[in-house]
């Protein structure tokens, strides 16, 4: 089963992107097709699901140097852990360091990260219109993954 896990505070302006998409993703999701999982900033429940077999989706507000609202996306396999350390963490531990601990544990886990780039981390302040806008983008990023995994599982 194709898991999208959400991280962030909703609390937090842009780190809140996660799960406000993820809401949005629950009104259109069949049940049983994929597993919507809100993580929050808890990066130990990222490690759970990156130490399973099933493919991920990881949707989380990220500092990556870009322009706000940017969004950009990578294969887990392909993402050095150094990188992401430095870049890819609002939270106490980042992507960066969980994708290291899984690897050193032989993870199987094959994901995608959706990194959008925050405008503002304020508490209590919501979206910034640059990441509300972008949103509707970011749900066509995660469609074209449950796309894919859906066909890799007709064709097996």
């Amino acid at each position: 089963m194709l898991r999208i896990i959400a991280l962030g505070n909703e609390l937090y302006g842009d780190d809140g992107v996660g799960p406000a998409v993820l809401n949005e993703l629950r009104q259109e999701v069949s049940a049983g097709s994929v597993e919507l999982i809100n993580a929050g900033s808890d990066a130990f429940v990222l490690l759970d699901y990156l130490l399973k077999t099933d493919p991920l989706v990881i949707i989380d507000c990220a500092r990556m140097g870009k322009q706000p609202g940017d969004i950009l996306k990578f294969r887990t396999s392909q993402i050095q852990p150094q990188w992401l350390s430095n870049n890819l963490s609002l939270h106490g531990f980042s992507i960066g360091d969980m994708l290291a601990m899984a690897r050193q544990l032989d993870s199987s886990a094959e994901g995608v990260v959706i990194g959008i780039e925050p405008k503002a981390i304020v508490f209590n302040t919501g979206l910034s219109a640059e990441i509300s806008r972008n949103i509707p983008a970011i749900i066509d990023l995660v469609r074209e993954e449950i796309t894919n995994y859906a066909k890799k599982s007709i064709d097996h």
